[in-house]
């Protein structure tokens, strides 16, 4: 088996980053075999197995699947590097919304400012308070496409019965809702019919057979396909800036046309990976160098063998 070494790291967030996570900082490893690199980020609040799980399984059967999407990661990083070319090379890259996980009238404004024509926000502590914000929100800036994640925290009748007191203007604001609530392709259908919103699906594709409008993709766990007849939004995993970059070059060599989920960098503080990235907005900088780019700092990192 080849030699793999890793490096541990924490990224420390700005402010709560989902409904279901009241944690501040975030440990992951990045892996490098051979010439490759990639990233190793789990969420086990999102139903991911714990990071020692995954490490025991880099260093065993490697049968988890986000450990298999680490390997796929160092393959193509690696092969690059060897050629010595940017794995960027000939690949348009979709622009992204704004990730803004606290919802404000400032946080909004920053994300206009920047270029933004879509904004994320994150719903699910305070439903009924916070579909309120976003409906003042979205009537202050009736440009703004809205895309709102519940990471399953909703309730049907409870959305049913906000979204009913919206007008069609404001319905049409919403791009889509993620997640809205557990699974069922039955209930979604009635959600969907019943607020004439589209639902997008991130966490159960594998059982979707059709029943959600849209399925929104992560590098860091999901393969990806060129084609296929729905929606796909590819979004990076809150993860580090190399799967972070990992994203959005699958996000271009499958050719995503939508709006994709690809500028996480500025949730988390800044250090050498993150200012490579550049500043937060609807176009993904490249990072300069060979294969995912970093090159230098990957070089600087202290690395440990992992057997």
């Amino acid at each position: 088996m080849e030699r793999v070494r890793v490096s541990r790291y924490a990224l420390e967030a700005g402010g709560l980053l989902n409904a279901k996570s009241g944690r501040r900082f975030f440990e992951g490893v990045l892996v490098g075999m051979g010439s490759g690199f990639g990233c190793l980020h789990p969420w086990p609040e999102l139903g991911d197995p714990t990071l020692e799980e995954c490490l025991a399984d880099l260093a065993g059967p490697r049968t988890l699947g986000i450990v298999r999407k680490t390997l796929a990661c160092i393959e193509a990083d690696g092969a690059a590097r060897e050629e010595g070319r940017s794995l960027f090379e000939g690949i348009q890259v979709p622009v992204s919304h704004a990730t803004l996980p606290a919802l404000s009238a400032e946080a909004v404004e920053d994300a206009v400012g920047r270029g933004f024509k879509y904004v994320k926000t994150k719903a699910g502590r305070d439903v009924v308070k916070e579909l309120a914000l976003v409906r003042r929100l979205l009537r202050e800036w009736p440009d703004l496409k809205w895309r709102i994640d519940f990471n399953e925290t909703g309730k049907f009748d409870e959305l049913v019965g906000i979204f009913k007191e919206w007008g069609d203007s404001e319905l049409a604001a919403v791009d889509f809702l993620e997640d809205p609530i557990c699974y069922e392709p039955g209930r979604w259908a009635g959600l969907a019919k019943a607020t004439g919103l589209s639902l997008a699906n991130d966490r159960h594709q594998k059982d979707d057979d059709g029943g959600s409008d849209i399925l929104v993709l992560k590098p860091a766990v999901d393969f990806l396909e060129e084609g296929g007849q729905r929606r796909v939004v590819v979004t990076s995993y809150m993860d580090h800036p190399l799967g972070q970059a990992y994203a959005a070059w699958e996000a271009g060599r499958t050719g995503c046309s939508e709006v994709c989920g690809l500028q996480t960098h500025g949730l988390f503080l800044r250090c050498g990976f993150t200012e490579m990235l550049g500043e937060v907005g609807p176009a993904f900088r490249v990072p300069a160098g060979v294969g995912l780019g970093f090159g230098e700092l990957l070089e600087g990192l202290v690395w440990e063998e992992w057997a």
